[in-house]
């Protein structure tokens, strides 16, 4: 898919979350009635889902801003490096401190891999709650000093919807895709 292409998506899908903020369906939830403020990190998770369904695969990107955070999406694509494997074998005294109250830790090194700022710093970014900050609604580009203002805290993976909250979310902002 092209970068075009993503961009018209993610502004439909920006679209349909309006509409339904509109028709007060929000009116429950704990972040939704004032979309785009406070919700971006929510709003990443929907987008990722809807997104996949069109064959992009992204990651969720945070950082912080003097304690106010924001999150976005990147692509996850050739744009973004694969993240060096690392891993972390629990020291013995630990494991056997443990098990001493039930709870077994496994052998060996367990895998503690994640991305970096450098493996996620030329991939294209997709953003559809930066307006809360006086920036355009839909941005799909790459960092430019808005992004670079926030210290990265974190990328990973965004593939799952991970609570009912946001089941119940992504089903009433998919009734106004068209």
């Amino acid at each position: 898919m092209t970068d075009k292409e993503i961009y018209k998506w993610a502004g439909i899908f920006r679209e349909a979350i309006i509409a339904a903020r509109d028709e007060n369906l929000f009116r429950k939830d704990i972040s939704f009635d004032r979309f785009p403020r406070g919700c971006c990190g929510d709003t990443c998770y929907l987008l990722a889902t809807f997104l996949r369904t069109k064959g992009v695969k992204t990651l969720y990107v945070w950082g912080d801003y003097h304690g106010q955070s924001h999150a976005w999406l990147v692509v996850n694509d050739d744009r973004v490096k694969e993240p060096t494997p690392r891993f972390y074998e629990t020291p013995i005294a630990i494991r056997e401190a443990l098990k001493l109250y039930g709870n077994a830790m496994p052998e060996g090194p367990v895998e503690i891999t994640c991305y970096e700022e450098g493996d996620v710093a030329d991939g294209l970014i997709i953003d559809i709650t930066a307006d809360q900050f006086g920036k355009s609604p839909v941005y799909v580009g790459y960092s430019d000093d808005f992004y670079k203002s926030f210290a990265f805290e974190s990328a990973h993976e965004c593939d799952e919807l991970g609570s009912s909250r946001l089941h119940e979310l992504y089903q009433i902002v998919a009734c106004f895709l068209s």
